[in-house]
């Protein structure tokens, strides 16, 4: 079994680290990637959950008659909203930021990279959406029906889905 050393002096180190070639530098950004992906991956869960059980409770919400129920409905889509949709949109976006940025010529270049970020741009716009219309409604400035909202809930599971295949399908394939 062959072990990696380091021979010379620290200067002799510092020098080949001013060229670019860093060992040590490329060991960091390689030890990053799996706490990225643990990252990236725990982001859109969250983000995608957020989506999806704010747009159920809105699509209950327009069925609701009872003052009370319409109020405790509005507080729970906000709830998840703030709570989980939000932050895991954020924690999504900033370590996929990360894994392209630690092989930028790679990511940038990958068809299957530029189809998966359509997608994420589509659920960052369904997201607004869905902020929009939930707090419309919550306020009385709109009327939803039920099968308005279920489109929301559809289009979050489509566009999960169609992330997961561009990521998952598109690596192995348009690679």
């Amino acid at each position: 079994m062959a072990r990696l050393t380091l021979a010379g002096s620290a200067s002799e180190h510092i020098i080949f680290c001013r060229r670019g070639n860093c060992l040590l530098d490329f060991c960091r950004v390689i030890a990053m990637i799996p706490a990225l992906l643990v990252g990236h991956i725990t982001g859109l869960v969250l983000w995608v959950s957020g989506l999806l059980v704010t747009s159920m409770a809105l699509t209950r919400h327009t069925q609701e008659a009872a003052a009370e129920a319409r109020q405790a409905l509005a507080r729970l889509e906000r709830i998840y909203l703030r709570g989980l949709a939000d932050p895991g949109a954020l924690l999504t976006i900033v370590a996929g930021v990360g894994l392209i940025t630690t092989n930028s010529h790679y990511y940038l270049h990958a068809p299957w990279l530029h189809i998966k970020l359509t997608f994420v741009f589509l659920l960052i716009v369904l997201h607004g959406i869905v902020a929009i219309r939930t707090k419309a409604f919550a306020t009385g400035r709109i009327v939803l029906k039920p099968n308005e909202a279920r489109m929301l809930v559809l289009a979050t599971l489509f566009l999960f889905v169609s992330i997961l295949v561009a990521t998952l399908v598109g690596q192995v394939y348009l690679t």
